[in-house]
Order: C-alpha cells, then structure tokens, then sequence
C-alpha cells in the first residue's frame, strides 16, 4: 500500500533501494535530482499510456538493489521523505527537505561553489579511470558553450540562454569542457559566464587542473566562440595543439576564394594582430588555415560550381568550412593528404560534446527560476547523472566500449561504489555507510528511499 500523504512506499518486499548516507548530510543532492523527477512524464508502451519516473530505474540499478525494471519500477511512487523526528542523531542521516523546498535549498550553493564542486569529484575519479585504463594519460578536450533556455513567465534579459530578440546579449552561457573518447564524451568542467566574458580564462583553468592530475593535453577542439589571439598565445606557450573554426570575415572570404582557384592554397597562413608593443608595433599571431567543404558537400565539387559558373558565389563561398590549427598540416595532394584530413576528423570529435547534451536530455531538471545560482546547480547535477551513465558504459563494455550503450536508466552494481564516492567529496562528508536497509528499518536506522 502506498501512503499518499508521506510519499512512503509501505511494500517491506519491494524492490526499492534504501541508501544510508551516515553522518553529517548537510548538503543532500539526492532531494534536488528526485524533485526534477517526482513529476512523471507521460509516454505509451504498446497502445497504453503510463507514467515514466525515469530517476527510479536509474538509482536502483546504480546502487545494484533493483530486481526489476520497466514500468513495473518506473510506475512507483518516488517522492522520498523521512517524516520523522527534525531532531534524529546526526550519526543516523539527515532528515530530508521536502522537494518542494528544492529551489530554496539550491539558493544556498552559489556557482563558484557548485563548479568547484563538479572538479572536486573529478579530481578523484579521473585518477581512478586512468588507473583502470579506462581514459589514456594523453587526453584530447573539448570545449563548448551551451544555453539552456527560460521558461519562466516573465522576460529577463540576464536569465540563461533567453533568445536575442528577447533580451540581450547579457544573457548568461555555460562553458563546458569535455575529454573526448571514441564514440564518448564525458563533461569535467563547467562555467557559468556572462557573454563577452574572457573564454580564455576558463580554457586555461581546466588545461591546469587536468595537467596538476598528471594528464597530458595532446590536442584541444574548441568551438568558434574560443577564437581569440588570448587562447591561441597560451596554447602556443603550452605546446598544445589547437583546432578552432575561423570566425567569418572579409579577409577569410578572399582566403576562400584562393582555395577555390589554386588546390595547393586549400592550406594557408593565416593570423590576427596581437597587442601594442612598443618599438614593434602589432605583431602577428599567425597559424595554419585549412578549407575544407561542409558535411556532405565535395570541395572538388565546389571548385567546378566556381570555375564553371553554374551557382553565385556567394552560396559557394558560405559552403566552405574553414578551421584553424597550429598543428601541422599542408595542402591535400594524391600522395600527401592524410594530415589534411585527418585534422578535420579530430575536430569532429568535438562534436560529441554536442551530443552529449542531447543524450544528456533525460538528465536535464526542469526550472523557470531566474535565478542563476539555481539553474547552474540543476545543470551541474545532470552533468554528474550524464557521465554516470558514460562511466559506467566504459566499465561494462571495457572492449569495443563504443559500439555498445547501456539505457541510461540501467547501471552495473560494480559502479555503485563511484556514485558513493562522488557524494561524499561533493558534501564534504565523512566516508559514507556502505550498507543498505529495508523499508521496515527506515524509521531506526535514518535511510534515504530511492
């Protein structure tokens, strides 16, 4: 039977997981997942409609307690609350907030703090990884901005990701950075910046905290927003390689035109001005420009559109795709073509990162809050709950990872330890309790329903 007015799932026999967090849970992530869920989606299996709560499948497979799944779990009730005593014992967990106090609870975490948090736990699990063999020492990154949109009432030109014509360009973006895998991506780092803000700032910061964990940046892709001389002289002074698309422009349009004109100019130099120095005036940060025609589209094609005459140009030109490198490359020949290309396939590694944010949608908490301290944290947590999902694929398909995927709402035992692991650095708790009790020991022993 299930009790409505406390949310408390009655069944002892059920298969419900209960999670002993222990002592000192002040700071409970668990509440502020679960809340984004407790509203259930409607979908239809087979001709009948039923409720989906897909939070409920992946928690209890991730804590390995779940003997079934399907609608069966996902119809459950979910709304987890201990409706007990405010005045427990600490060394018996933490009484939770009920969900509805999400919003306000999430107030408390600023986005410094909820940031900081996201590197925290990946400053112990990346170790982990690499010890397992799981991710390589030599790391290829990606980086990327990304907006989610208001759904509040009201307008407000400072919310994240609000449209141009509605607000202005004062909206806030997150930066996102990425390592990138076969078939993979997993999210490491993100920031939640005003636009105009210096990307490079953040660039830097996640190329130091990957490097003082002992990783190697062997290449960085970035998107073309990360096209600024700032980033192009750090990577430079680093010795890492850069793949950025050139920012549009009338000098890049007469550079376009010599690729369509000479095969051997399909690879140019290109640069910007740097800084005022005195005595030398502007000098140039210069790197290689490399033209290539957009997905789908033949370069070679092109070129005969251009010396045949048979489309405008101005179509022709805005088919061209042009990326930036400081790496080496030089024009495509019969013989000599590999480096060309194979910059561009590099490149498009980075768009898992744009994938990711796609799959990552299942993980995504609904808000119409404007405040930004709010929305930062529930992007934070489905960054968390998205490379779950990833982490655990590479556990269980160690070979060949990239051609299996789990459901997201499925997860082996085995990873239950590393979702432990994670809550316990982001609430800055003592060890968590590895044990799990029944719904019948809820009351004594201070458990958390999942």
């Amino acid at each position: 039977m299930t009790n409505k007015n406390n949310y408390l799932w009655k069944n002892s026999s059920s298969s419900f997981s209960q999670l002993n967090m222990g002592a000192k849970f002040n700071k409970n992530l668990l509440v502020k997942i679960i809340k984004s869920y407790c509203k259930p989606r409607r979908k239809r299996y087979d001709g009948h409609s039923s409720e989906e709560f897909p939070i409920v499948t992946l928690f209890n497979a991730l804590v390995g307690n779940s003997q079934r799944t399907g609608t069966q779990i996902l119809n459950r009730k979910l709304n987890i609350l201990l409706k007990n005593n405010s005045q427990q014992s600490t060394n018996k967990g933490r009484i939770l907030p009920h969900p509805s106090q999400m919003r306000e609870y999430a107030r408390k975490f600023p986005m410094e703090e909820a940031n900081q948090m996201f590197l925290d736990i990946y400053k112990e699990i990346l170790p982990l990884l690499l010890e397992q063999k799981l991710i390589p020492r030599k790391l290829k990154i990606a980086f990327d901005f990304h907006k989610e949109l208001y759904y509040g009432k009201k307008d407000n030109p400072y919310v994240i990701g609000i449209k141009a014509e509605k607000g202005t360009k004062k909206a806030l973006i997150w930066h996102t950075c990425g390592i990138i895998l076969k078939g993979r991506e997993t999210q490491i780092g993100s920031e939640l910046l005003k636009n105009g803000v210096k990307a490079g700032i953040f660039v830097q910061k996640m190329i130091e905290f990957l490097e003082s964990l002992g990783f190697m940046i062997e290449l960085t892709a970035m998107d073309k927003k990360y096209y600024q001389k700032w980033i192009f002289k750090y990577l430079d002074g680093k010795n890492i390689t850069y793949i950025v698309p050139v920012r549009e422009s009338k000098k890049l349009k007469g550079k376009k035109e010599a690729a369509l004109k000479d095969p051997k100019d399909r690879v140019q130099t290109y640069g910007m001005k740097d800084d005022y120095v005195k005595g030398k005036g502007y000098p140039r940060i210069k790197f290689k420009a490399a033209f290539y025609g957009k997905k789908n589209i033949n370069f070679g094609k092109l070129r005969a559109q251009y010396n045949n005459g048979t489309r405008d140009l101005k179509d022709i030109l805005a088919d061209i795709f042009v990326l930036a490198t400081n790496g080496f490359i030089q024009s495509p020949s019969a013989k000599k073509k590999y480096k060309f290309y194979k910059t561009r396939k590099e490149y498009g590694g980075r768009w898992r990162i744009e994938i990711s944010y796609r799959e990552g949608n299942p993980f995504i908490m609904y808000s119409t809050s404007a405040d930004p301290n709010v929305r930062n944290f529930y992007f934070i947590i489905s960054l968390l709950l998205y490379n779950f999902w990833i982490i655990a694929n590479l556990f269980v398909h160690k070979k060949r990872y990239w051609l299996t995927k789990e459901p997201k709402a499925y997860f082996k035992e085995d990873f239950k330890i590393f979702l432990l692991r994670a809550f316990q650095y982001y609430m800055n708790t003592d060890p968590p309790i590895l044990k799990f009790c029944r719904t019948k020991e809820l009351i004594g022993k201070g458990c958390i329903i999942i």
